[in-house]
């Protein structure tokens, strides 16, 4: 059978590093397994703080094409050698331009990417004749590119949510957010189908929407485990705004004198400077995926902390893959708690004062919260559900 080509509209992808590339690279990763070859529209890679070229692997089976962009950030990267000359005071300032840019462009920071990848985009079809399009956002000018895209192939798009938006972490300016709404109705209502990568999002979206939930990549824990000293509680991403519960962790810990907290992945000054001063914190930085998946399987609890505006953060999905029982604790933890519950992964901690007690559950019932299944959010199963989507919208003429 000769496989059909998907356009895939990514900004983010490797060499790019951090949870935001690892949803589509997976998916192209195994798409290919069930008769799709990706062709990847996505950016030159310049300008961001962390890239993880191992990832690029992933890629093999896809054809990639890259444009250059107005992003902020891309720009304020060939500022660079100007910015040494500066003195310090003014380089802070024009260090400071893209966040300050993230609130006047619109729909979001990487609108300059818009006309590039329009252009591009539509050679590439004209070119090579996919059968269907896949866009993902953030950034959501992604998805408006689909959308422009499908207009000029006649084809059906898949528009993928990472985020609500425009609920997200930090959130635009009150000003803009109808206007956001607005264009996220007008992206839903173009797209033949909406995805949403947990059931809060999805009810964001409305009732078009439907769930294909983040996972793990079971290939990438076939790895030695990290070895860690004493009864090692390790969490895996970035931390922002979550400094309460770290200090709350860090007190729970205290009563168990063999306990260790490693951190992989940025925090903020203020907490790193607080979390210094505890003995039993260890701060391991930005660490790359493969040395992250080897710290999830070298774990004896991995910890899973909740964010504002976030139902289930992609790193969740990974402990599942690395088959060590879990800690949720935090904010918004209803969906990420029932997601461990049903895979019998681990426990959900409500409040502080029984942090201590679910540590010690989770010490002494480890193989009970190793042994489920965890088939349904193996990235194989979900490219195999885009695959069979994206088949359905092509014979049926959507």
């Amino acid at each position: 059978m000769v496989a059909r080509r998907v356009l895939v509209v990514s900004y983010y992808t490797p060499p790019l590093g951090l949870s935001g590339v690892m949803r589509v690279t997976k998916l192209v990763k195994f798409l290919p397994d069930f008769g799709w070859r990706p062709l990847i529209l996505t950016v030159k890679p310049a300008a961001y703080y962390y890239y993880d070229p191992a990832l690029l692997s992933d890629l093999r089976g896809s054809k990639v094409f890259r444009t250059e962009s107005f992003d902020p950030a891309r720009l304020l990267n060939r500022l660079r050698p100007v910015r040494s000359r500066l003195n310090p005071m003014l380089s802070r300032s024009l260090g400071r331009g893209p966040r300050l840019l993230n609130y006047l462009l619109f729909p979001d920071s990487k609108a300059g990417w818009f006309p590039f990848a329009s252009v591009a985009g539509r050679h590439i079809i004209d070119r090579e004749r996919p059968a269907a399009i896949f866009a993902t956002g953030p950034p959501f000018t992604a998805l408006l590119v689909g959308v422009r895209l499908k207009a000029h192939g006649h084809l059906p798009l898949v528009a993928d949510f990472r985020d609500p938006w425009p609920t997200g972490f930090v959130l635009p300016p009150q000003p803009q957010r109808t206007l956001l709404r607005r264009v996220r109705g007008y992206i839903v209502r173009h797209a033949d189908a909406i995805l949403a990568v947990n059931y809060g999002t999805a009810r964001e979206l409305g009732p078009k929407a439907e769930v294909l939930d983040n996972g793990f990549d079971p290939d990438e824990f076939d790895v030695e485990p990290a070895r860690l000293d004493g009864f090692s509680i390790v969490h895996v991403g970035n931390l922002w705004q979550n400094q309460q519960e770290l200090l709350a962790v860090c007190q729970a810990i205290r009563d168990v004198p063999d306990a260790q907290l490693y951190l992989a992945g940025r925090v903020d000054r203020e907490t790193r400077r607080r979390l210094g001063q505890e003995k039993q914190v260890r701060l391991l930085g930005t660490v790359a995926h493969d040395q992250a998946c080897r710290l999830m399987k070298g774990a004896n609890v991995l910890l899973y902390i909740g964010k504002p505006g976030q139902p289930v953060g992609i790193k969740l999905y990974e402990y599942l893959g690395a088959r060590r029982p879990i800690l949720v604790f935090g904010p918004d933890t209803t969906e990420a708690a029932a997601i461990v519950e049903q895979c019998e992964a681990g426990v959900a901690c409500a409040g502080q004062e029984s942090l201590g007690q679910a540590l010690m559950k989770l010490r002494s019932e480890a193989t009970r919260f190793t042994s489920a299944n965890r088939d349904r959010y193996d990235r194989r199963v979900q490219a195999g559900k885009l695959a069979a989507l994206m088949e359905r919208l092509v014979t049926s003429g959507t």
